[in-house]
């Protein structure tokens, strides 16, 4: 029996401690124990474990109640936003020491690439701006890898990105899979001859056609990753087995019929209490012949988003939408039309100021198309599932 994260061990033993947990037999973790660990957490969870002496008895964490859970007002922390395709404004805050382990957790797949000790890579992210490859790179040293960084935005030229590219010759590139697939769209060409070994795309649903597209385009393995901004790392594509191994010694995963719950180990500024994601997985009953011993799930239904086409024809990445940015916005929706105009919903408390800043976001982000923007992300009637961003074009 294990509850406790690698991160409470030196920061310097975290990549030899996520390597051999990878490689050791998974073992379960002492509900019990834990519930009375997030008893003692304060009032909040408390109160919403109350007389439950079973794990399944609390009730699941939803996206809306997250901004109730109480913070440590000694411990500093950085907030990020997000809404991925559920359209709903959370914010997620992390301690110092959290954002370095959540980028550990992140690396821990590379420690089983196929990669030199020197790793030069390039990582899509969002917005427009991409770096000119004779910038300083970022740089980071992890299981005994020192890599330096580049990053491109998923919405950046494709002459500037290629140009990036061809300079550099990553052996690894990362980050927004609609970004590397709209470049590789905007190329229209191969690109082999710039020496990628392993493309790692997340932060949104990969399809076989992505799939097949990059591993055509640059000739490299794709190695996926899945995740979400609330719990960090949850599963990675292995290159021995190439099933996708679940980071349960870092956070417990229940493949609950009505959508995954987590709960990371890792995280006590905001405490995640079985936090309610959606996805819909399962856990692999076959156990394969391979070294990393973390139980392999499947992925069987993840939301997706549309891409949005600009007034030149270019598609834009979902991501590339910053609205997690604007203040006082609760939710949103976009969607275009088939003639091309778009329609932005939004909720807020504040509906003029987010009103404000939203026109000056769509301007940016999808030039040279007419848009209105209506007040209430539940007036778009489209049928199917929710999606943050949808298109009549795509």
């Amino acid at each position: 029996m294990k509850n406790r994260s690698a991160i409470h061990a030196s920061q310097s033993q975290w990549a030899n401690l996520l390597r051999q947990r990878a490689l050791d037999l998974p073992v379960s973790h002492d509900l019990d124990k834990l519930l009375n660990r997030y008893r003692r957490h304060g009032r909040f969870y408390a109160d919403r474990i109350g007389t439950a002496d079973a794990w399944t008895q609390v009730r699941p964490l939803e996206k809306p109640e997250l901004a109730l859970i109480p913070l440590d007002p000694a411990t500093p922390t950085r907030e990020a936003r997000t809404s991925g395709t559920s359209g709903l404004q959370v914010t997620i805050h992390n301690s110092r020491r959290e954002r370095e382990f959540r980028r550990a957790l992140l690396y821990r797949p590379q420690i089983f690439y196929d990669l030199p000790e020197s790793v030069t890579q390039v990582v899509f992210v969002d917005g427009r701006w991409c770096a000119d490859p004779n910038m300083s790179p970022k740089e980071f040293t992890f299981a005994g890898r020192h890599y330096r960084t580049w990053f491109t935005g998923a919405s950046a030229e494709p002459a500037a990105i290629l140009n990036l590219l061809e300079t550099l010759r990553p052996q690894l590139i990362r980050g927004i899979a609609s970004g590397i697939v709209r470049f590789i769209g905007e190329s229209q060409r191969s690109l082999d001859h710039i020496g990628v070994s392993i493309i790692g795309p997340g932060g949104e649903f990969l399809t076989n056609e992505w799939r097949n597209l990059m591993e055509q385009a640059f000739g490299a393995t794709v190695l996926d990753r899945y995740g979400s901004t609330e719990t960090g790392a949850i599963a990675w594509q292995c290159p021995h087995c190439h099933r996708y191994h679940a980071n349960t010694d870092e956070i417990i995963l229940e493949a609950d019929p009505a959508g995954l719950i987590a709960t990371p180990l890792f995280v006590s500024s905001q405490p995640l209490l079985r936090y309610r994601l959606g996805d819909i997985v399962t856990f692999d009953n076959e156990r394969t012949d391979c070294l990393v011993q973390l139980p392999t799930i499947t992925i069987n239904v993840a939301r997706r988003d549309d891409w949005i086409i600009d007034g030149a024809g270019r598609r834009i990445s979902p991501l590339s939408f910053q609205f997690e940015q604007v203040p006082h916005l609760t939710a949103w929706r976009l969607h275009q039309l088939i003639d091309g105009s778009l329609h932005l919903f939004f909720d807020s408390d504040r509906p003029e100021i987010a009103r404000q800043m939203l026109v000056q976001h769509l301007a940016e982000a999808v030039p040279d198309r007419p848009y209105r923007i209506t007040r209430g992300i539940w007036k778009l009637d489209r049928p199917g599932k929710f999606k943050r961003v949808s298109s009549d074009l795509a």
